[in-house]
């Protein structure tokens, strides 16, 4: 079972979406059975969330540890460790031992966007790193505080040209994809909105909820249900795509902004020198666990899409964003704050 620290944010449902085995690692393996001893003799497995504690990744950690847990026959730890956009927590990882033990769960921002803003980056993530998987994908939607009084991105785009730097838009910290989707907004739009970086996507949405920000480019798994509720409203997808949890929500290029396309995702790495025995086996239970019904479900119902990629096809995947990552910061123009 998976320990909790701090209680993870719970967001709300809607239709399933299909998971992506990875037949790769079923070819390595052979086998569903997966035991804790196989893996990491007499050890609890600590999964660092270098991130503050309710936000998307928070809660997707505790959901699949929980899984995770059983498939294992052991005790998942959570711990959340925020600070510098994922890269302090992301640091414990690497001076982990590389047995198996600890692993971190991190979106794309500190594996992919800050090595190429981050003035000391304490380490490479493509080389002091070792890829497990992509655990999920997860739509970005722009959202906005009712007081606002906007409904519309043309009508947000307009109120901002009005008052050039009077709108905030808060992020889960410097180069988040929160961060990355807010300064291409202002980069697509031609507006000055003021970036306000917290230690976390939680901390960002109180603030959001509490109108201290006014904006936000969000995982729609964190901002969902608070759409729903009426206590935020969803301007565009910032996706090719409509997604089927938000079916009025018009995609940025729908709404005028064809440019403003921008997507998160969840992964799991561990200490470079792991054995790829124990990556192996471990993707596997991570992959069994992501097929439990009550995480699919939920999964499906937060409008994320389950991946479960092999070590190998993450590594190659993160090789790839990160290279994406240096272009558009670069065209952006961003620096570390």
């Amino acid at each position: 079972m998976c320990s909790d620290e701090t209680r993870a944010t719970a967001a709300a449902g809607l239709p399933r979406r299909r998971l992506l085995q990875a037949s790769a690692a079923i070819a390595l393996l052979g086998t569903t059975g997966t035991h804790a001893a196989d893996v990491w003799p007499g050890k609890t497995l600590r999964i660092v969330v270098p991130l503050a504690p309710g936000g998307s990744a928070d809660a997707m950690c505790r959901l699949v540890g929980n899984a995770l847990g059983r498939v294992l026959g052991t005790t998942v730890v959570v711990e959340n460790r925020p600070g510098a956009g994922g890269v302090t927590g992301l640091a414990e990882v690497v001076k982990a031992r590389p047995d198996g033990s600890t692993l971190g769960y991190s979106l794309a921002g500190a594996l992919t966007v800050a090595p190429h803003i981050a003035r000391n980056m304490p380490f490479d993530p493509l080389q002091d790193l070792a890829p497990l998987t992509q655990v999920v994908a997860v739509p970005e939607v722009l959202v906005v505080h009712p007081k606002t009084g906007v409904r519309t991105l043309a009508a947000l785009v307009a109120q901002a040209k009005v008052a050039p730097g009077r709108l905030n838009f808060g992020s889960a910290g410097n180069a988040t994809v929160p961060h990355l989707g807010g300064e291409l907004l202002k980069r697509e739009a031609g507006i000055d909105i003021v970036h306000v970086p917290y230690k976390g996507s939680g901390p960002a949405l109180n603030d959001l909820l509490a109108g201290q920000v006014e904006l936000m480019v969000s995982d729609i798994t964190l901002v969902r249900p608070h759409i729903a509720a009426g206590r935020l409203v969803a301007l565009a997808v910032a996706g090719p795509e409509r997604v089927a949890e938000l079916p009025d929500v018009p995609t940025a290029a729908q709404a005028g902004l064809p440019g403003f396309v921008i997507s998160n995702w969840h992964g799991m790495v561990a200490p470079a020198g792991t054995p790829p025995e124990r990556l192996a086996r471990l993707q596997q239970a991570v992959a069994e666990a992501l097929r439990a019904p009550e995480v699919a479900a939920r999964i499906d119902q937060e409008g994320a899409q389950a991946v479960a990629s092999t070590p190998a096809q993450f590594g190659a995947f993160l090789r790839a964003e990160s290279a994406r990552s240096a272009a558009l910061v670069k065209a952006l123009g961003i620096r570390w704050e």
